[in-house]
């Protein structure tokens, strides 16, 4: 059978964008292929920071044909009383090129018609790759762009080469000024120049003998099993992350485990200082013994293999130097007055037209009172607010200075070291977390708090001076900082409205109504954005319960009632309830469709169905009302069902838009309350995908 590869190399990309960039290949070239009707069996993509590989088996050496009904004249125009040709129809078959017996009679809602079928060849695969290739990575998004040749043409890195071969032969085509052609490179440092590919196979061959493992489940294994036999040799702990993987296996082609060691008098440092220089600023991980203490040793990835000791000693020289600052930037700052540092945040710029740090953390004072009010946690009160004081802080300190990267952790140790109560330095050590909506379960409630105060700042902020987000450019983390926020509400379950928080915000930056209401609805949309994208691509809920959920009016904002009804309406939706709540939501939206809001009066009542629907729902709508506030909408929904007899009954027999003006007001105001309350939960006249 035939098959399919396709590279492409460039040089260094930054590992956040690498999957990104995989993903966006694969899926555009089998959209295009199946578009095109090019069928295939197996496709297998990899990547490393320098190469990009589609390989796609058993695919097909020419797309399907198809069959196309060109649409005539109808009979009764086609044909005259002698059962001759009309001019319509000789001129239809003069334009298609097409005798009188080719064509043929159909039947169609509006009587027969006269058509000409006609069978379209499938065309090469081979020309379909030529015209494709090219479109795929034209259309490629990326955070940030460069330029690097006289095509002019944008991308993420400069392209070395596009690697194409169907069926092992070249498929010739060219992108931003480079022609594809059969030849690839090995290891930037253990290999010569660019060689010859001819098959798959021998493209995988090659490349592992010019060191480069193609396959990234491959790099991830060598990676994992390298540091289990460094844990057995120490009898300890190694915590990659998943972050720090990615980073190994990305950023090296031939990855390398080796391990270093420092001097035991650093241990004597805060292990936060040692561990975070290690992660951040070096890509090297900690060494932990069976009762999670630190070691002095360090283990970290190299792209070469390290038989001469050498990356290993330059990483121990690195660190001993590294170490001997930063414990001479630990005794000198904690001589320093840490509480009277806030003085010099005045001197710090936060951003332009934002003010200084100093401004920020009295911004960030108001916010956590807000916070702690309507939180339920007035107790949190006194030290979040010495906590906003004080969080930014260490900004100024030499440690921060030298490491950015120990940000907001050198807070809560300094704070610490100062004798400072624990839920204050606590608060200030874990606010700039979690950097978006990651897996990790957040420990400390004051520091999540301070956490969206501090991101809800950032965003408004930022939305303030007209800094523009897209799909493929945050440049200051807005995005991240919005699923952040939703990250610490919902996982310390706190029902707050989010929309006013936000009002609160933007009116430390803007006074003018109009100004201050265009602040609020661009944040109110991105949260509402974030949280679609939270709720389908990573919590995996149905679209269309997403849909039915975030498409209901609200006034308010509040991000976990909103994930407690999705959870709920999720498992209603995959229940036989669904099928009826979803009928009963379109026929009253559908009665009440481009009515003005309508009030309902007892007095106006006259049949006895609406009678008995208008007690029923006021006694029912309590109920539902109190299960909603309960965050318990599988029951809401449950009750809801149990008025429908009596809903049909009423439709059945009253008739809502009756002759008498105020009679059929007050009867779209009662269906329009109904809706109203079943809105509250969600609006299942969205949900498609019924039992």
């Amino acid at each position: 059978m035939s098959d399919f590869l396709f590279e492409l190399g460039v040089e260094e990309v930054p590992v956040s964008e690498i999957p990104s960039i995989l993903d966006q290949v694969n899926k555009k070239l089998q959209d295009r292929l199946s578009k095109e009707l090019v069928e295939f069996k197996y496709v297998e993509a990899a990547a490393t920071n320098r190469r990009f590989m589609i390989y796609i088996n058993q695919i097909d050496l020419k797309a399907n044909d198809t069959e196309e009904q060109l649409k005539g004249p109808a009979k009764k125009i086609a044909f005259d009383e002698q059962g001759n040709p009309t001019i319509a129809l000789t001129k239809f078959m003069e334009f298609n090129n097409v005798e009188l017996a080719d064509v043929k009679e159909v039947d169609s809602p509006k009587g027969p018609y006269m058509v000409i079928e006609r069978r379209a060849e499938g065309r090469p695969t081979m020309e379909i790759l030529k015209e494709i290739l090219p479109q795929v990575l034209g259309e490629l998004t990326f955070a940030k762009t460069m330029v690097w040749n006289a095509s002019r043409v944008p991308f993420v890195r400069p392209i070395k080469n596009i690697l194409a071969l169907l069926d092992n032969q070249v498929v010739e085509c060219e992108f931003a000024g480079v022609h594809s052609s059969n030849k690839t490179f090995g290891h930037i440092l253990l290999s010569e120049d660019f060689f010859t590919v001819k098959s798959f196979k021998d493209y995988c061959e090659l490349l592992a003998k010019n060191f480069v493992i193609v396959r990234e489940d491959e790099r991830r294994k060598k990676i994992i099993d390298e540091i289990t036999d460094i844990e057995e040799e120490f009898n300890a702990n190694i915590k990659p992350d998943t972050a720090m993987l990615d980073d190994y296996v990305y950023n090296n082609e031939y990855p390398v485990i080796f391990h270093g060691e420092f001097d035991r008098k650093y241990l004597e440092l805060p292990s936060e200082i040692i561990s975070t220089f290690m992660i951040k600023e070096k890509k090297l991980l900690p060494v932990y013994d069976k009762k999670n203490i630190l070691m002095n040793v360090f283990i970290g990835v190299s792209n070469i293999p390290d038989e001469n000791k050498y990356v290993m000693r330059g990483n121990e020289r690195v660190i001993r130097a590294t170490f001997e600052d930063a414990r001479f930037f630990w005794d000198k700052d904690r001589k320093d007055d840490f509480i009277a540092l806030r003085e010099n945040l005045k001197n710090v710029m936060f951003h332009k037209g934002l003010g200084t740090f100093y401004e920020k953390t009295e911004r960030l004072f108001t916010l956590v009172n807000y916070l702690v009010k309507h939180t339920n946690t007035e107790h949190l009160a006194e030290s979040l607010q010495k906590a906003a004081m004080y969080c930014k802080n260490d900004l100024v300190t030499r440690m921060v200075r030298e490491f950015p990267s120990l940000q907001g952790i050198m807070g809560g140790l300094y704070l610490k070291e100062a004798g400072v109560e624990e839920n204050v330095w606590k608060a200030v050590y874990g606010h700039y977390e979690p950097k978006g909506y990651v897996k990790v379960r957040l420990e400390d409630l004051g520091a999540g708090l301070l956490s969206i105060a501090d991101k809800i700042d950032n965003i408004t902020g930022f939305i303030s001076q007209e800094i523009k987000i897209s799909s493929s450019k945050d440049p200051y983390g807005i995005r991240r900082d919005a699923n952040a926020i939703i990250k610490v509400i919902t996982e310390f379950k706190l029902g707050f409205d989010l929309k006013a928080l936000i009002h609160l915000a933007a009116g430390h930056f803007v006074s003018d109504i109009a100004a201050h209401e265009a602040i609020v609805k661009t944040a109110v949309d991105l949260f509402l954005s974030r949280m679609e994208n939270i709720f389908k691509d990573i919590l995996k809920y149905r679209y269309d319960v997403v849909n039915a959920i975030l498409n209901t009016p609200s006034e308010h904002l509040n991000v976990y009632r909103l994930f407690v009804r999705c959870y709920g309406v999720s498992k209603v939706a995959n229940s036989d309830a669904i099928i009826h709540l979803v009928a009963l939501h379109k026929r009253l939206k559908n009665i009440v469709k481009n009515a003005e809001r309508c009030q309902v009066s007892e007095e106006r009542l006259i049949e006895k169905e609406e009678k008995i629907l208008f007690d029923i729902f006021k006694e029912t709508k309590t109920k539902i009302e109190a299960s909603i506030v309960n965050g318990e909408y599988v029951e809401a929904c449950s009750q809801f069902l149990e008025m429908k007899p009596v809903v049909d009954n009423f439709f059945e027999k009253v008739l809502v838009n009756a002759e008498d003006e105020g009679i059929k007001q007050n009867r779209v105001g009662l269906v329009q309350r109904m809706d109203e309350l079943l809105s509250q939960i969600a609006d299942f006249s969205l949900i498609v995908e019924t039992k």
